[in-house]
């Protein structure tokens, strides 16, 4: 190593060519240069006073790299620190002189790294002889397995090396291993000597699940015993109760910026964000904690969780867009009030319910407990029942059975089906059985029909199948009974009311009780003033007589209570009567027009016999077809038309 002068700083006042000025946050002290930080204002203040020394052919002596970048690099050096606290940074700054510089090539700078060609230089060993630039360089090289005694091998400095480097702009992440490895190398080779240092990520802001369920479990139902139903899922339809947190917004972390050996920052990207207010549907809200975000339940009701936009929403209805099946969600057993199912119910499947709007087709079972049953599209080989509420189909029912014994049954279009319900109204019917108190049909096509009142349009034929019209007559024999049992009930209480007033006639009729009553009247009237002696005779009187007036007491109470037990009894005939004037009234049937073989009858179903409505399907359209010695022809023809009505019978 060459002597170096001992020292490049000097005063701004007297400063000679050749040294540097230091700058106001950089203080010599014995032990070398050190950096104030309370004196530094920026970094970049650092790093323009290191370009300041390299760019005037100077170099730090004994230099703490690692500081230096530290220092230049990574803002929070200066943080946290005690205000004067100074850290070394080089022994000293000395002259780079330019045989020295000559030594020190090129990187080779390629995908975020610098390669160095480290190899062995020589000189000529004559201490007296003048360094040249080609002796400096050494490019003549030793042969292998040969050393030649009059050169001595040049000794490179890694100092000097980072000032070089630093100038051909490798400013940070030099390996200094790595450099002071090379520099001992006995023949050329490139080593890697600098690389930028990578960006660490942040942490994208994420939401964690505080509630357990919210998703849905499709292992099979466990039931009793330990045995499972391998039709039905575990969980399909969350609900939760109002205040419940759902999910809960962990903060996006920054991430950490890298540097190029450039010195030029490698900011690293901005983790995403979600904003939670976003994800807050109808039903939930955001609540700001001490704690952190949260998203909690506002109502009570049904989770459903939007996969495309991820929005968190509790209704009071379900609303599935996956549809039934055996691999989605298996048999449903709904405990909600309203459903709304998009997709398809497949054959099978039992989806049991109150209120279902079904916006595709329907190959499976509905079962209902009320509500309404309302299908957007067809009803194809299922069926559809209600216990309590209406039936709607809006496109076409084929091969399916409804049933809603207390509702009515709206159809557009049915082909072979079984309908039973308290009110049906079908659009156009073909080859269909149905039972109702009301039957309204725009066209029937070899449809058996039976009811109370039927309403029909046009009512044709179909391959040799006539159309048949049952008009269920009531029976009135129940009601008979009835009137003749409460007659019989209240003649009897007639007699027994008239033998009690005629008692009570006997006794007033008694000489001693008639003059009773009479005075005692006038006297309550204040018709009559007893006199002293009158009043002892009037005593007297009354006890005689007083057994007598308390029998007709108790028997006129006896006829109060008999009267009013008989007008309850006429009562109760007239809504007897009245019900079988309603049993009879709307009994009727009218086609507008016959277009094909047409049969109306009239029949009796007495109470002792098997309701239609319960009948099998099977024995419902063998019993809808029959003729037999209960059923009444009322008309049998291939066109026209036909009105008819019930009369009550007459008494």
């Amino acid at each position: 190593m060459p002597n170096y002068p001992e020292s490049a700083v000097g005063n701004l006042a007297d400063l000679e060519e050749g040294q540097v000025a230091l700058s106001r946050f950089i203080v010599q002290r014995d032990t070398g240069l050190h950096v104030n930080l309370s004196r530094l204002d920026s970094a970049s203040d650092l790093i323009d006073f290191v370009n300041r020394v390299f760019a005037t052919d100077l170099y730090f002596r004994a230099l703490d790299y690692p500081r230096l970048m530290s220092l230049c690099y990574d803002e929070a050096t200066s943080r946290g620190r005690p205000d004067g606290e100074e850290f070394f940074l080089a022994a000293d700054i000395t002259a780079f002189r330019p045989e020295r510089q000559a030594l020190y090539k090129a990187l080779r700078i390629d995908g975020g790294e610098a390669a160095y060609l480290f190899e062995p230089l020589y000189r000529a060993s004559d201490p007296e002889q003048t360094l040249s630039g080609g002796a400096e360089m050494g490019h003549a090289a030793p042969v292998p397995g040969r050393q030649q005694s009059s050169e001595t091998r040049i000794e490179l400095d890694i100092d000097e090396f980072i000032a070089a480097a630093w100038t051909r702009g490798v400013c940070f992440g030099i390996d200094l291993a790595a450099v002071d490895e090379g520099m001992q190398l006995d023949k050329p080779e490139w080593r890697v000597v600098a690389r930028n240092r990578p960006y660490v990520p942040g942490k994208d802001a994420e939401i964690i699940e505080q509630t357990p369920g919210l998703r849905r479990n499709n292992a099979p139902r466990r039931l009793l015993g330990d045995r499972v139903d391998l039709r039905q899922f575990e969980t399909r339809y969350p609900q939760v109760a109002g205040g419940v947190r759902l999910v809960k917004k962990t903060p996006r972390t920054p991430g950490v910026d890298g540097c190029a050996i450039s010195g030029q920052p490698l900011p690293a990207p901005l983790p995403k964000d979600l904003d939670l207010e976003s994800l807050a549907g109808p039903g939930t809200r955001v609540s700001r904690e001490a704690d952190g975000e949260y998203l909690v339940v506002s109502s009570s009701g049904f989770l459903n969780i939007d996969r495309e936009t991820n929005q968190f929403s509790v209704v009071d209805k379900i609303v599935s867009h996956e549809g039934v099946s055996v691999r989605t969600t298996g048999d449903l057993w709904l405990t909600g009030e309203v459903y709304e199912q998009h997709g398809e119910i497949q054959e099978k499947r039992i989806v049991q319910c109150r209120s279902i709007t079904a916006y595709a087709d329907v190959f499976g079972r509905i079962v209902s407990t009320g509500g309404t049953v309302c299908l957007k599209r067809n009803l194809v080989g299922g069926s559809a029942s209600n216990e309590d509420g209406d039936i709607i189909i809006q496109g076409t029912a084929s091969g399916a059975t409804l049933v809603a014994l207390q509702g009515s049954i709206d159809v557009k279009r049915a082909d072979n089906c079984v309908i039973i319900g308290r009110r049906v109204v079908v659009g156009q019917a073909r080859n269909c059985d149905i039972v109702a108190d009301e039957v309204s049909l725009d066209i029937s096509e070899a449809c058996a029909m039976a009811g109370k009142t039927i309403r029909v349009r046009m009512a044709r034929a179909r391959r040799e199948l006539d159309s048949v019209l049952l008009v269920l007559v009531p029976d009135l024999s129940s009601y008979e009974v009835q009137i003749t049992a409460l007659h019989k009930k209240r003649a009897a209480l007639e007699k027994s009311i008239a033998g009690h007033r005629a008692r009570i006639d006997a006794l007033r009729g008694e000489n001693d009780v008639a003059k009773y009553l009479l005075l005692a009247g006038k006297l309550r009237n204040h018709e009559l003033t007893l006199s002293p002696e009158q009043q002892v005779g009037w005593r007297r009187l009354a006890a005689l007589v007083a057994p007598a007036v308390r029998t007709l007491v108790q028997l006129g109470e006896v006829v109060n209570e008999l009267t009013a037990e008989s007008n309850a009894l006429s009562e109760q005939v007239k809504a007897v009567i009245d019900a079988r004037e309603a049993s009879c009234s709307g009994v009727m049937c009218a086609v507008e027009k016959v277009e094909g073989e047409t049969r109306v009858s009239a029949v009796m179903v007495r109470l002792a016999d098997t309701p239609l409505s319960a009948l099998p399907g099977k024995d419902l359209k063998v019993r809808l077809r029959r003729t037999d010695a209960a059923t009444k022809l009322l008309f049998a023809g291939a066109g026209g038309q036909f009105e008819w009505s019930y009369r009550t019978p007459s008494k």
